[in-house]
Parts: C-alpha cells; sequence; structure tokens
C-alpha cells in the first residue's frame, strides 16, 4: 500500500467519524410532539342586532337671559397699572418665604441639620444672629417664592425630621 492512499484511508475514517459526531447535533430525530388540534370553546351564541333611534338634533339653541347675565362684558373692570400684581411688596420687590427649621446655640448641631436637609435636596443656609446677647445659629431653606410652597416644605420637614419649623416672610 502507499503512503498516498494510507493518508486518504487515514482521512475518510476520520470525517467518518466527526460526521458520526456532528450529524446527531445537528439533526433531531426524535418524533415531533402530538398536538391536540380539537377546541374546547363552546360556539359563539346568536346574537341580533338591535337597531339604535336616530337623535334628532335640535335647530337652534336658545340663549336664556340667566346666561347672558353671567357673561355681561359691562360687569368687569378692566386692569390698571395700580392694581397689586402678585408677589410683590409695596416696594415692588418679589416676596420670598423661608422655612427655619432650627435655631441653634451650638454651631455643630446647626452644621449637621443643614447637611441633613442638604442631602434630601432642599436649599438650605444657615446664618449667625445675637439674640439675648449670645449668638444663635439659624438653619433654614428658600427662598420661596409662593407661600404655598413653603408651607408644604414645613409639612414635610417636620413629620421626617420631627420639628416645629416656621414659615418666615422674607424681610429686605
Amino acid at each position: 500500500m502507499s503512503e498516498g492512499l494510507k493518508h486518504r484511508i487515514a482521512g475518510t475514517i476520520v470525517l467518518g467519524i466527526l460526521g458520526l459526531i456532528v450529524l446527531p447535533l445537528l439533526i433531531d430525530f426524535a418524533d415531533p410532539a402530538k398536538i391536540d388540534r380539537t377546541t374546547k370553546i363552546p360556539p359563539a351564541p346568536s346574537i341580533q342586532p338591535t337597531e339604535l333611534e336616530k337623535v334628532q338634533r335640535p335647530d337652534a339653541i336658545e340663549v336664556t337671559s340667566s346666561l347672558q347675565s353671567l357673561f355681561d362684558g359691562g360687569s368687569f373692570s378692566p386692569v390698571t397699572e395700580e392694581s397689586k400684581s402678585f408677589g410683590l411688596d409695596d416696594n415692588k420687590l418679589p416676596m420670598g418665604w423661608f422655612v427655619q427649621v432650627g435655631s441653634f446655640s451650638e454651631e455643630i448641631r446647626a452644621v449637621e441639620l443643614q447637611r441633613q436637609l442638604s442631602v434630601d435636596g432642599y436649599k438650605v443656609f444657615k446664618d449667625k444672629v445675637k439674640v439675648d446677647d449670645e449668638f444663635r445659629f439659624r438653619v433654614s431653606i428658600g427662598p420661596k417664592i409662593d407661600k404655598r410652597s413653603a408651607l408644604a416644605d414645613k409639612a414635610a420637614i417636620d413629620e421626617k425630621f420631627g420639628t416645629d419649623s416656621m414659615v418666615v416672610r422674607h424681610q429686605p
């Protein structure tokens, strides 16, 4: 037997063995699963369609005098420059509202509360004020243009921190 023939026979045997290994992976020889094609849905009931009456649209709509008096243009007064603008004080400066959360004699406690409020997402600041010959550290959040939002923040802070904060108007 020549060398070339031996190589061809060995190659054929190797390819046959590889085919026997790979072929079962590629082809599924199992029987397909039997599917029950009978239905258990009951037949649809017979429904008779009903006729709907057509709605008649009125030819004209009457305007009543009571409605007309509600929208009488003569009862409105024009807006003038003297009208007080929303959110402005007598000096035409915007009114600001602060929520004073606490007043502490120790700066460390004020800084800790300031840090907690800042972590919660509030704009917080600390003031040093002199009250009765001693310095106090006030922690406040704000300013808020709308008093309602300041009151809402006060309620949330009082509930979370167990304080009795105050809503204070900004005095320029």
